[in-house]
């Protein structure tokens, strides 16, 4: 949806609009390959899940505010914080599930659990399309913002991550 979205909003050339996915890898290489393991030492993984999908939130925010006059340090921020808060939740994320497992259904499970989020990633990106025709350009934006309110809230409340917390 971003490319159709960046097209049609700022008329952005194929090219202008792939460098947003040059950004997202950069980030995610850093975040991924350098930063995680200090900032798990210093944070936890449940923090940093939740600081995550904070970040994912901000940048499904923020790319909606961008203007013709501002769109390309606008958009280019968004999905710079959008691949840092992935690139925390991610690996986050597999810790917090795997930490709950017996080591003898680990691979299982986690496998079970790419697997979801394969289909989610199916599923979300046909109802964004679905969205933006129906709703407007910016409405999957939206969308996705208050899906990961809900996972925040369920996160949060979910007395089995207690624990987790410290």
């Amino acid at each position: 949806i971003l490319v159709l979205y960046l097209k049609q909003s700022f008329n952005w050339s194929p090219e202008l609009a792939s460098l947003t996915f040059v950004v997202v890898g950069i980030i995610a290489m850093i975040v991924q390959g350098g930063l995680i393991g200090p900032l798990v030492n210093l944070f936890g993984e449940w923090k940093l899940t939740l600081a995550g999908i904070g970040f994912v939130i901000l940048g499904c925010l923020l790319l909606p505010m961008a203007s013709p006059s501002n769109a390309i340090p606008t958009v280019f921020t968004a999905v710079a914080i959008l691949a840092l808060g992935t690139g925390l939740v991610t690996p986050c994320l597999r810790a917090l599930v795997s930490k709950r497992l017996k080591s003898n259904n680990q691979g299982t499970v986690l496998g079970s659990l790419q697997g979801l989020q394969s289909l989610g990633t199916f599923i979300g990106a046909a109802m964004a399309g679905i969205f933006y025709d129906l709703l407007g350009a910016k409405s999957p934006f939206f969308g996705t913002t208050i899906i990961l309110l809900i996972v925040i809230i369920l996160i949060a409340r979910n007395p089995a991550n207690k624990q987790l917390r410290t």
